[in-house]
């Protein structure tokens, strides 16, 4: 959704720069929209020590970056300004033909990546979920009411009217479901949070 947001507000500003009956003031607007928020995101994360976070903010930022600059070339080819005599040497059309390039390969690979890890994530919290419903089931009238990666740990949810059955009943089920060494968490309506420990772990 944001890569859409860019694309529209890029074809946006090069409408506005392609047309004089456009007002002038939507190129700021694109800008305004798609590349000052995550460099206000990568700015409070850095000073506040989160790596990740700032490295996704500027991931964020250059994949806007590149659909505004594609969504400008798209308006501007169709407006026939690619049909006028260039005004540049080949040479600076081809450094900036491997620039697109090369900002598309940096914005790709880490949006490619963590498409894989998301789809991952999501698999192995429904595999977590299914192997709760079974677990808890040995207590009449508990459930599960979620399970969530955060903070690389899956946090199961549990509405037990007593005590859960034994956590190491769980990591034994977990075993082969998800990859080992990841932490379970389980969370339970009586307020207390059970670190049951790593899948696959020696008891």
């Amino acid at each position: 959704m944001d890569l859409v947001a860019a694309l529209a507000t890029g074809l946006a500003g090069a409408v506005a720069h392609a047309r004089r009956d456009v007002a002038a003031v939507l190129p700021g607007v694109a800008i305004a929209i798609s590349l000052v928020p995550p460099l206000a995101v990568a700015g409070v994360c850095l000073g506040h020590g989160a790596g990740w976070l700032t490295l996704g903010a500027l991931v964020l930022f250059l994949s806007n970056l590149l659909a505004l600059v594609l969504g400008g070339i798209v308006v501007f080819t169709a407006t026939g300004y690619a049909a006028e005599p260039a005004a540049s040497s080949g040479r600076s059309r081809r450094r900036t033909r491997l620039t697109l390039v090369l900002l598309a390969a940096v914005v790709l690979l880490p949006l490619s990546a963590n498409t894989v890890i998301s789809y991952l994530l999501t698999a192995w919290s429904a595999q977590a979920q299914t192997v709760a419903d079974e677990w808890i089931s040995a207590v009449p009238g508990s459930s599960v009411t979620g399970a969530d990666v955060v903070s690389r740990e899956i946090r199961i949810r549990v509405r037990t009217p007593g005590e859960p059955p034994p956590i190491s009943g769980l990591l034994s089920a977990l075993h082969g479901r998800i990859p080992d060494g990841v932490p379970i968490v389980v969370e339970t309506t009586q307020g207390s949070t059970i670190h049951a420990g790593r899948v696959g772990a020696p008891s």
